[in-house]
């Protein structure tokens, strides 16, 4: 988990008392928000010590328009720190004995495929079952998220179009906003009360969540809401989410009510009894990867201490909360832009000494010491390789008789094995390798032949694709000696070739979210050689198209 410049707050208020007033604390954190302009979009901070609300400020417009300042009641939409709520929904119907986190998926959504797999409600609590990214599969259709006004009932009906499933339920974690839609619904059937009406009677309210509400109708009237922005060439736009999809994001809040809450479930007064320890529950993922997401939180370690937290982000809303527990300090950070959303998380490292010390040891692991070993040893582990999961590809290349990735070294620390960045490569004799991450995730890569371009190779791929599953086609023609990908929304989305039959591409979406990294992979059925192929994005894996015309 990423280490934010809030932590700094935290340090500071707990060393307040002995190395600084009050006072001296609250104009350090003043400071640290001044680059929200009083003619600019701004942002709400609020800081929670012992339970109680010591800190609680906001900066800038919350409407350029016309003018309105930002105040600590403008509500803010919070993005995907939402889960957490509707996470709690579920929990709290299961106390009620309404249903349980072990329940098939489908004993209350039937329409969904049945896969061949059962997928458990706390699958879909912990992001393991495996169910397609929808924001990802709307993007291929060339109507990405802002190009529509899309509903629940519509994310419903692409997510039953499905065909299979990233992975087996359980085997691994994968984030997907898929999964909260899919819970807020469960809520909805299973409770007979709407999202917005359960959560407000049985959270909200009990909570102390005066200025919190559901965006469940874009175009309903919300007094007191703050305008989301987004800066281009120097120009502020309005960047809403005008979509009705609830569940995974669109709770509108402040931060003084997200520490409410915060300071309420971490008191161990959601539910009767307490449902803290279910809140905060991590299941293991078999072969041994590390867990940390929980009941829409996700759970870690900062110098020894516990830390909960979530960050969020909608259209240019952007935010972040997060827990101390041990130390009793929480903060909440919510802002109608998205313009300093980079510099917000940034390494600490060099003050972190400065206020705190590690409860815990730290223990430095030791790099295995590299080997001397001969180009002519490494050399055969040159080439393209199939990320086996998502069919991505990756060239390894020889640079000063060294093996690199992406413009960074394999150590070898043995004939077979190599140190890459925080993770390992071990080469097989398959002619493959297994790529282990910091998380001890493990990818099987296959070798691939390269692919040799010329203009007849290129034109082989060019042609319409349609796939029931996402019910949309798209283009592929050839444009100036490349390949092109093209349809409604999507324009000049240029295939950069990868290994024999694969190409990558970026789906740059008109909006501040990162851009989506995708995969086409062609291939030929084995009955007649028609052309089809898999589009793969990192949560939403090999979705099919067949080649039309």
């Amino acid at each position: 988990m990423k280490r934010l410049l809030l932590i700094f707050l935290f340090i500071l208020l707990f060393q307040a008392g002995k190395a600084q007033s009050w006072k001296d604390t609250a104009t350090i954190i003043t400071h640290l928000f001044d680059r929200y302009k009083p003619d600019n979009p701004g942002c709400q901070l609020s800081i929670s010590r012992n339970g109680k609300i010591v800190f609680s400020k906001a900066w800038g417009l919350a409407d350029l328009e016309n003018h309105v300042p930002y105040t600590t009641e403008t509500l803010t939409e919070a993005g995907s720190i939402t889960k957490q709520f509707t996470a709690a929904a579920i929990l709290l119907l299961e106390q009620q004995g309404k249903l349980s986190l072990n329940d098939d998926v489908r004993k209350y959504i039937p329409e969904l495929p049945t896969y061949g797999h059962v997928i458990r409600l706390r699958n879909l609590l912990h992001h393991t079952s495996g169910i397609r990214e929808w924001s990802n599969l709307e993007a291929i259709t060339g109507w990405p998220r802002t190009t529509k006004a899309y509903t629940n009932a519509d994310v419903l009906h692409l997510l039953c179009s499905q065909q299979q499933l990233n992975n087996v339920p359980g085997a691994e974690f994968i984030y997907s906003n898929s999964n909260y839609l899919l819970l807020a619904l469960i809520v909805e059937r299973v409770s007979g009360m709407k999202l917005p009406e359960f959560t407000d009677r049985y959270i909200f309210k009990p909570a102390g969540m005066t200025h919190t509400c559901w965006r469940d109708d874009f175009k309903k009237i919300v007094h007191n809401r703050g305008i989301a922005y987004i800066k281009k060439n120097g120009i502020y736009e309005i960047n809403l989410p005008n979509e009705n999809v609830y569940g995974p994001g669109a709770l509108l809040t402040t931060t003084d009510d997200l520490l409410r809450w915060t300071n309420f479930f971490l008191d161990n007064k959601l539910g009767s009894p307490g449902l803290l320890a279910k809140q905060l529950a991590i299941e293991p993922i078999p072969g041994g990867a590390d867990a940390y997401y929980a009941a829409g939180l996700f759970i870690g370690k900062f110098k020894g201490y516990d830390i909960i937290s979530h960050t969020g982000q909608t259209a240019g809303y952007v935010g972040v909360v997060e827990s101390l527990p041990e130390l009793k300090l929480s903060v909440a950070w919510l802002s109608n832009t998205t313009e300093f959303k980079d510099s917000l998380f940034v390494g600490i490292t060099a003050i972190d000494n400065l206020f705190i010390k590690n409860t815990l040891p730290e223990i430095q692991a030791k790099a295995p010491a590299g080997v001397a070993l001969p180009p002519a040893k490494t050399k055969k582990y040159t080439g393209w390789y199939r990320n086996s999961q998502t069919n991505h590809g990756i060239n390894i290349t020889m640079k000063h008789d060294s093996l690199w990735l992406n413009g960074s070294p394999l150590i070898p620390v043995s004939q077979t094995d190599f140190r890459y960045l925080e993770s390992k490569v071990a080469f097989n004799t398959t002619g493959g390798f297994i790529y282990t991450t910091a998380e001890k995730v493990t990818i099987p890569f296959t070798k691939e032949r390269p692919a040799e371009i010329t203009a007849n190779y290129l034109k082989t791929f060019t042609g319409t694709f349609y796939s029931k599953e996402t019910e949309s086609s798209f283009r592929i023609i050839l444009k100036k000696d490349k390949l092109m990908l093209e349809q409604n929304y999507l324009k000049d989305v240029e295939l950069q070739p990868a290994y024999k039959d694969a190409f990558d591409f970026t789906l740059n979406l008109d909006s501040d979210m990162s851009p989506v990294q995708a995969n086409i992979l062609f291939k030929r059925t084995s009955k007649n050689g028609h052309l089809f192929c898999e589009v793969s994005m990192n949560d939403a894996r090999k979705i099919n198209f067949r080649k039309v015309y």
